[in-house]
């Protein structure tokens, strides 16, 4: 049996409240510093030690070797708990389950299926500006990915009440979703805005999912995908666990695309090169009109910013807990350990990626980057039995929104201000991102829309 190696601690610990003054003040720059201290490091969140895994092969061993020794963090799971057992926060045989069952949703077949929702969704965005407008561009793509989502659940006419209830609340689900994390179970008895608006919302939802079932027609969309779906048993979802996991999927379906979306149109504001590398893709693949499933094969160039945008800026923190004592490269931690994880500070770790802060969508090109990435330095969806089941949707929705919007306009960062990288609930977001809308085309008016006269060259 090899020796036990001691788990170093990490420095910088204040008394009584740990490292939480640390996490809380840079987050980011925090969790970057501790592979500085060794692949596993302790850190302390007030009394309680947390351990943090910052080498990729024990990342691949916490998500995916071993997995069957870790639960969900504590944190996750609290975040989502308020919904009831759901996808995203079950473990176990519940989440294999449940996972079974919602795997259909997320089918290839299905999932071009969405494109023609993703495409109407983003192009409502694009023509809801004018010729130089500042746009808020997070809050914007937050609500552009609320209706790509709110889109493909439901495709059915019967179902625009629940689409346009969906939209409403996404904002307010995400907010109860971030404050369930952080405060105590009393927070969700209170009347806040968000803790009112989730019940009517899942009236409308119930009422839509009985409709469905009484008509028995398959839409296309995922509301029918779910309704059709049985376990090993043959059994089915019910109303009630149908109603939560769209619930549970308008929450993480929103906070990730809308990240990187608006990432993407940052690092193109500020690369003139890669703008224009993105417009001649677009302009030649699609000439002015929205992108179907079939054009995505077309869009490679398009893809790759998704794919470095999902490098530089993933989620910042993942968690796992241990279920029984555990070995984690050479460390014995005992059970109910709490393990995490920074998908931002591996994937900026020049270690594992030249340059890290550089965006460079090139370093995903299939001939350049055959077999480079090591494994466990590549999780911006997690990976394992717990890996996001929605992580092709993801990359399709940004792509599909990068596409639509750069197809018509160019937006172009508002001079004398900076943008950082900042935390929020677990993703990476841009801080303070407003830019200016600009037409691309002279055959896309004032407002946004295409002309019905015909193809006019763009210019760059």
């Amino acid at each position: 049996m090899p020796a036990t190696l001691p788990v170093p601690d990490a420095p910088g610990s204040w008394p009584v409240a740990g490292h939480l003054p640390r996490l809380a003040r840079r987050p980011l720059d925090f969790l970057t510093s501790l592979a500085d201290h060794g692949d596993l490091v302790r850190i302390r969140l007030g009394h309680k030690p947390v351990y943090v895994a910052t080498h990729p092969d024990l990342v691949r061993t916490l998500l995916v070797t071993d997995a069957h020794a870790y639960t969900r963090g504590i944190g996750h799971a609290k975040a989502l708990s308020f919904i009831g057992p759901i996808l995203v926060a079950t473990t176990g045989e519940p989440h294999r389950r449940q996972r079974r069952m919602m795997q259909p949703c997320f089918h290839r077949q299905r999932l071009g299926s969405y494109v023609a929702a993703m495409s109407a969704a983003a192009t409502e965005t694009a023509e809801s500006w004018s010729a130089h407008d500042v746009v808020d561009v997070l809050p914007v793509m937050t609500d552009l990915a609320t209706a790509a989502i709110a889109k493909s659940l439901f495709f059915s006419e019967r179902a625009a009440h629940a689409e346009a209830e969906l939209r409403k609340v996404g904002n307010a689900i995400l907010q109860v979703a971030r404050m369930s994390a952080l405060l105590p179970g009393i927070y969700r008895r209170l009347p806040t805005p968000g803790n009112r608006q989730l019940p009517p919302a899942r009236a409308i939802i119930e009422d839509t999912i009985a409709t469905y079932r009484a008509e028995g027609r398959d839409h296309g969309d995922m509301l029918s995908t779910l309704l059709r779906t049985t376990d090993a048993e043959g059994i089915g979802l019910t109303d009630e666990e149908i109603r939560d996991e769209i619930m549970g999927l308008a929450i993480t379906g929103i906070g990730g695309p809308a990240a990187i979306t608006s990432w993407i149109f940052h690092e193109l504001g500020q690369n003139p090169d890669l703008e224009r590398r993105l417009h001649d893709e677009i302009d030649t693949a699609l000439d002015g009109r929205p992108p179907s499933h079939r054009d995505l094969d077309r869009l490679p160039f398009t893809q790759r910013l998704v794919k470095e945008a999902l490098r530089k800026y993933p989620g910042w923190v993942g968690a796992r807990r241990t279920r029984q004592p555990v070995r984690l490269g050479g460390h014995e931690l005992p059970a109910a350990s709490e393990v995490m994880y920074s998908a931002y500070a591996l994937q900026n770790d020049p270690r594992w990626y030249p340059e890290p802060q550089r965006f460079d969508p090139d370093r995903w090109d299939p001939e350049r980057n055959a077999g480079r990435v090591k494994k466990g330095a590549w999780v911006p969806f997690a990976g394992g039995v717990y890996k996001c089941i929605g992580d092709a949707f993801t990359e399709t929705e940004a792509a599909v929104a990068v596409a639509v919007i750069a197809s018509r306009w160019r937006l172009r960062p508002v001079p004398g201000r900076s943008v950082r990288a900042v935390h929020q609930s677990t993703h990476v977001v841009p801080g303070k991102l407003r830019m200016i809308a600009e037409p691309r085309n002279r055959n896309v008016d004032q407002a946004g829309r295409s002309a019905p006269t015909g193809s006019v060259a763009p210019a760059h």
